[in-house]
């Protein structure tokens, strides 16, 4: 033994006992529950990847379209599968049909010459956003340049838009044709004028070519007004857009909505 080492005598354990090898083991039960927890994890992180994966497929997947007719409780589709059709219900591919055309030009002639003040700005917005992209700017340009809404406001215009007929032309589908009667209430040197006028109206219309095809701009209707032209019952042209190839096209470009020069004016004393 060194010198300098120091013996600790430990009371029951003889020197021989102290100078054999000590050999140190894990404990079994130990190591078994190290393997249980690791195999754990593995099927916790297993389980967290699927979850991930299922709730990003379902965020982004369409969504399933149920569809159950009201009136006798049959599911006529169901997970996107056709199922038939009931007596007041089937499904058909969306396609844009003569009755979406004439809702367009309907809701386009009312807010041209229906007036209302208040709402005036608004149903302008309106109808411009209906017009094809070139003819809207052609519009509120024309609009502008002739001051037809400041004479309006100047005025206190106030009119109604009665539709008499509304047709598509046999020809072509997308030409439509209407009639209607539009009276304007204004004041003009300290009177109230009531104005009457018939206007004959054609229009030329095109499929949207925005996507989704049916769009707020366009009503949902799927179709936007590539050029239109009105006229008095008289003949004479008042529409700043004339339509592709029509013989009788004028060359002059008036306001669309200016009053007619058959208007019949009568003052209220």
């Amino acid at each position: 033994m060194k010198s300098n080492e120091t013996t600790i005598e430990l009371p029951g354990v003889s020197r021989e006992q102290m100078d054999a090898p000590t050999y140190l083991t894990r404990d079994p039960d130990d190591i078994v529950t190290i393997a249980s927890l690791f195999n754990a994890l593995w099927v916790l992180l297993f389980a967290l990847v699927l979850s991930g994966g299922i709730n990003t497929f379902l965020i982004f997947r369409k969504a399933d379209r149920i569809v159950v007719d009201r009136s006798s409780g049959r599911v006529v589709e169901l997970n996107n599968r056709d199922y038939g059709t009931t007596e007041t219900v089937s499904i058909t591919p969306d396609n844009p049909t003569s009755t979406d055309k004439k809702y367009l030009v309907k809701e386009f002639l009312t807010s041209l010459y229906e007036v209302e003040q208040s709402t005036r700005e608004a149903q302008v917005n309106k109808l411009l956003r209906m017009l094809d992209p070139d003819l809207s700017m052609a519009m509120a340009a024309r609009l502008k340049q002739n001051g037809v809404l400041a004479a309006e406001k100047s005025e206190s215009v106030n009119s109604s838009w009665e539709l008499q007929d509304l047709s598509v032309d046999e020809s072509d589908p997308y030409i439509l044709r209407a009639i209607g009667t539009r009276k304007i209430r204004r004041k003009a040197a300290g009177h109230d004028v009531e104005e009457s006028v018939q206007l004959k109206c054609k229009f030329l219309l095109k499929d949207s070519p925005s996507a989704p095809i049916r769009n707020d701009n366009n009503l949902r209707t799927g179709f936007t007004i590539l050029r239109f032209r009105v006229e008095p019952v008289n003949g004479k042209t008042v529409s700043p857009i004339s339509l592709i190839g029509d013989a009788e096209e004028s060359p002059s470009m008036n306001n669309t909505v200016s009053e007619s020069t058959n208007s019949k004016p009568t003052n209220d004393q």
